[in-house]
């Protein structure tokens, strides 16, 4: 069976993370759906709304993405005018554009949706591809004499490396995301034609966490879970890990 995992060293680096994993079967990812084209656009128009009426002068000025970049900043010496998290990318380009991304498929623009709602950093992998690896899915600290990573942008690229302490998802010695959720490679990338998919959310909270999952993960599963009924039609089944929760690894 394949498994998911956060490493100790990461849960102990962000003892207030909880990652949300909702996972499905037998989506249908492929073609247009205009219920999700509808609903990408009503986020937008509600967030381009809240920070008009907060008066965030940025992307940066919410209160949950300066977390995320004030964080990663001090455990992982990570730059975040260099690497910024999608979420940051996204709510700043809606901002601007003030209107939805770029449509990739229904499951990319569903999970972009859910981050720039919540903003908070949400993604997915394409289950069959993780399973037909022996290595688990990991979410931990580079080894950077091993790791290597192509990005999804230059997929005819030499591999790379990758930094030191940073902080990425991997099977095995290939480097999925790097820098958490900055860039992706095409490695278990969700496409037109993936049916099963694992959504992931890593949820950062302010302040203490409890043993139970914190009003934020539990607000993003719902809207995941929601959404990929009510949009998607499809059936979900959720998990949540981190230190707090003293749980760390799920079957996938």
């Amino acid at each position: 069976m394949s498994k998911f995992l956060i490493s100790s060293e990461v849960a102990e680096l962000l003892p207030r993370m909880q990652v949300v994993v909702v996972s499905v079967k037998g989506l249908d990812n492929s073609g247009g759906k205009p219920n999700v084209a509808a609903h990408v656009q009503h986020v937008v128009d509600k967030t381009v709304e809240h920070f008009a009426s907060r008066k965030y002068a940025n992307a940066q000025s919410h209160p949950r993405i300066a977390l995320y970049r004030n964080t990663l900043k001090d455990v992982a010496n990570v730059s975040t005018k260099k690497y910024p998290q999608s979420n940051e990318s996204l709510v700043k380009r809606v901002l601007k554009e003030k209107a939805a991304p770029r449509p990739i498929s229904p499951a990319v623009d569903f999970y972009n949706a859910v981050s720039i709602e919540h903003a908070v950093t949400a993604g997915a992998f394409d289950l069959d591809e993780l399973k037909a690896k022996p290595e688990p899915l990991e979410l931990r600290v580079s080894k950077v004499e091993q790791d290597t990573f192509v990005p999804l942008d230059a997929p005819r690229a030499e591999p790379g490396k990758v930094d030191v302490k940073e902080i990425l998802y991997a099977q095995g010695s290939t480097v999925l995301t790097r820098h958490m959720a900055w860039r992706q490679s095409a490695q278990a990338l969700v496409t037109r034609e993936s049916n099963n998919i694992m959504f992931m959310s890593e949820v950062f909270n302010e302040g203490a966490v409890g043993g139970e999952p914190s009003e934020l993960a539990v607000s993003v599963a719902t809207s995941l879970q929601k959404g990929l009924k009510e949009l998607l039609g499809v059936d979900s089944t959720v998990e949540f890990l981190g230190l707090s929760l003293g749980k760390l690894e799920i079957e996938l």
